[in-house]
């Protein structure tokens, strides 16, 4: 019996990574001073009790929240980005560990770092998962995986009847938020006009050869001018309004 409560003793403490001497233990139980016993079984027993009371203890903590560094991610083909975790418990504790899983791994797929990687268009969900003590609570993050933008064309009609010249962009992609016109005077210098209110652009102060280009923006990033069929130019005679521009064509030219 005395080798019994000894080894489960010995095995509660275990639980705790505590490791004790049964042998020691049991040498102690079985010798002839009464006093000794009885101050050994005391605190035996306190610490049972204290052992079960932190095991019941334990066994009430629940998961509340799962919170996440994003909950939603712009990513372009092939970007990498680490996501982290906080997990909340019901003793106001806390820590990270969750397990990842991804909605569609062929989109989007996250390893057990939270470290995401996008593979393709598309969009999934990352979803970080915590339980304990039959407590379960999830946080997710959108992921949304675009294309940069992949260039332009551009061409300009230039009136010989009056200052005007216009200029056509057309985005080879269909996801463009933002198109910003440039203009390189004579001088090299490099002018980045607003529209007026008649939807023209103003470049001011130099004749000669002006050299328009553009570049093109979408939510997962900018296309800047880059190659030689992304730039045109056009001769400068008049500086009272020597480019014009509609935004109407740009949305024709969008659709």
């Amino acid at each position: 019996m005395v080798d019994t409560i000894i080894s489960i003793i010995a095995n509660i403490f275990s639980i705790f990574g505590i490791t004790i001497n049964a042998k020691e233990i049991h040498k102690k139980f079985t010798s002839k001073n009464p006093r000794r016993i009885s101050i050994i079984v005391f605190i035996s027993i306190c610490c049972v009790l204290v052992l079960c009371f932190l095991i019941a203890k334990q066994k009430s903590i629940t998961v509340t929240k799962v919170i996440l560094s994003e909950n939603s991610l712009i990513m372009d083909i092939s970007e990498s980005h680490t996501l982290t975790a906080t997990v909340l418990y019901s003793n106001n504790s806390m820590n990270s560990d969750v397990l990842w899983n991804s909605s569609n791994n062929s989109i989007a797929s996250v390893d057990q770092n939270g470290v995401v990687t996008a593979l393709t268009n598309g969009e999934a969900t990352i979803v970080a998962q915590a339980s304990k003590n039959n407590t379960t609570e999830i946080a997710e993050c959108t992921i949304v995986i675009e294309s940069s933008p992949s260039g332009y064309s551009i061409s300009v009609h230039q009136l010989s009847i009056d200052s005007y010249a216009y200029v056509y962009v057309k985005p080879y992609d269909n996801n463009i938020t933002n198109i910003q016109i440039y203009g390189r005077s004579p001088s090299g210098k490099i002018f980045t006009p607003n529209k007026d209110e008649n939807d023209l652009y103003h470049f001011y102060s130099e004749c000669g050869t002006w050299t328009i280009y553009a570049s093109v923006e979408n939510d997962a990033g900018i296309y800047e001018a880059n190659k030689p069929e992304d730039f045109i130019t056009i001769e400068v005679t008049n500086t009272t309004d020597i480019l014009g521009d509609s935004i109407n064509i740009f949305n024709n030219l969008f659709q």
